[in-house]
């Protein structure tokens, strides 16, 4: 009877332990989340409010490429698997006139393990995203800064990295090492992001924005949340 007592004390503690392991990591996460979209809006204000149009012919249709780099944040089950990480991608748009454009992006999304997870037996992975989609600009002739929302669909190609881990006889004797080859699954996925042009001079912008990534897996579903910058050139 004590051993029972004692055995189901034991797991509540654990599992306590555990929500309160989870909670932290989801107040970090949205605290580093706040503090990224705080900053690329002031920025954005900012700079939008200090500078004036410049008057200048544009001719459309007009294509650029941005070469982007950020942090994602990982959340919900995501969140209790893998952490925060770096992220990089390459942007092709082609804008139609002012307010209307159309992206297509492919990015890398590093997702290194949770050394504190209570995942058993697991590694390290990554995503690779290819999506397109439209970006709406909201323009004021009297400011160079240019805010704008964009919404993607695509493929989502999620690669978990080739792992081992020990595991011992029921009869005893030396521990047997358990080779899992690295697996590759592709599913359907959204995202959507508010962001910022501002001009630099010449035919380059600065780019900025955040972004929620949407992914649906079979029996679960996978969110990330991203903040990035680079530079949009005009070709």
């Amino acid at each position: 009877m004590k051993n029972s007592k004692l055995q189901f004390f034991t797991i509540t503690k654990n599992n306590d332990q555990l929500r309160l392991l989870k909670n932290g990591r989801n107040k970090i996460m949205f605290k580093n989340i706040y503090k990224l979209l705080f900053a690329i809006l002031l920025l954005a204000f900012f700079t939008s409010n200090i500078t004036e149009a410049q008057t200048k012919k544009i001719t459309y249709p007009l294509f650029s490429i941005a070469p982007v780099i950020g942090v994602q944040f990982p959340a919900g089950g995501l969140n209790d698997e893998y952490k925060a990480s770096w992220n990089a991608g390459l942007e092709m748009n082609l804008k139609v006139n002012r307010e209307t454009s159309f992206f297509l992006k492919a990015g890398y999304y590093n997702m290194p393990v949770r050394t504190d997870g209570d995942i058993s037996f697991t590694s390290g992975g990554s995503y690779i995203e290819i999506s397109a989609g439209p970006r709406y600009i909201f323009t004021k002739p009297n400011l160079k800064a240019k805010f704008f929302l964009e919404a993607g669909l695509g493929a989502y190609i999620f690669t978990m990295k080739e792992y081992t881990y020990n595991t011992y006889p029921l009869a005893g004797g030396p521990a047997v090492v358990v080779t899992v080859p690295s697996a590759s699954t592709t599913n359907l996925g959204v995202n959507v992001g508010p962001g910022v042009f501002v001009p630099l001079g010449g035919p380059v912008d600065l780019v900025m924005k955040a972004k929620l990534h949407y992914i649906f897996e079979s029996g679960a579903s996978r969110t990330f949340i991203t903040a990035m910058a680079g530079v949009d050139f005009n070709l």
